[in-house]
C-alpha cells in the first residue's frame, strides 16, 4: 500500500493522522537522542500496560506511519504523554499546539549534529580536493543543511518537505550513511 502525501488534497482526518505521527516520531528520535538509542515498541507498550492501557504492534504503527484511521483514544494519548513526560495537549490538542520546549531543543541539537556529521564526513572524505573546491563544497552543504524550509520567494516547501512522517524518519535515518558523490575532475 502506498503512503499519501500530505498536500492541499489531504483531508482533515488525514492532516491530523499526519500532524499525530510527526509528533509521535519527534519524541521518538528526542528519546533516542536523550538516552543515546533508540525506544522500543515493547518499552512503550509495558509502560502504557502499567498505566492499564494497552497499544497493539500494529495500532503503534500505524501511529507511527500516519496510515489506518486516526487515533483519538484519550487514555492512549494521555498515556503516551505521561511516559513522555509531556504535556498532553501536545497529543490532543492537534495541528496547532505547540512543540514541548525540551523535544524542540533536543530536536534542533539533532539537527545540528546530523549537519556537523555530514560537514566532518566531507572533510574527511575529500582530503585529496583543492581548497577553492573544499570551499564550494562547504559552502554548497552550508546551503542545504541551513537552508529553510520553505522557498521566501516563492512559499513553496523546499524539494522533499513534503514527505510522509515515515518517509522524512527514513530519510533522516539514512541520509548519514549515503556517500558524497566523489567530485567530477
Amino acid at each position: 500500500m502506498t503512503e499519501q502525501r500530505p498536500d492541499d488534497t489531504t483531508t482533515p482526518d488525514e492532516h491530523a493522522r499526519y500532524a499525530l505521527a510527526s509528533k509521535l516520531n519527534l519524541l521518538l528520535d528526542a528519546v533516542a537522542a536523550e538516552r543515546g538509542h533508540p525506544l522500543t515498541y515493547r518499552e512503550v507498550a509495558a509502560a502504557l500496560e502499567a498505566r492499564g492501557v494497552s497499544l497493539s504492534r500494529a495500532r503503534w504503527s500505524y501511529m507511527l506511519s500516519g496510515s489506518g484511521y486516526l487515533v483519538t483514544d484519550e487514555p492512549l494519548l494521555r498515556g503516551l504523554a505521561a511516559y513522555f513526560e509531556i504535556n498532553a495537549d501536545y497529543l490532543l490538542g492537534g495541528v496547532d499546539v505547540a512543540e514541548p520546549e525540551r523535544i524542540a531543543a533536543v530536536n534542533e541539537l539533532i539537527a545540528a549534529m546530523r549537519a556537523a556529521r555530514v560537514r566532518t564526513f566531507a572533510a574527511r572524505t575529500l582530503g585529496q580536493v583543492s581548497p577553492p573546491t573544499l570551499r564550494a563544497i562547504t559552502e554548497i552543504l552550508n546551503q542545504v543543511i541551513d537552508r529553510p524550509a520553505i522557498d521566501k520567494k516563492t512559499d513553496e516547501p523546499a524539494p522533499g518537505d513534503n514527505l510522509t512522517p515515515r518517509e522524512q524518519a527514513a530519510a533522516e535515518r539514512n541520509r548519514d550513511l549515503q556517500p558524497l558523490a566523489a567530485p567530477q575532475k
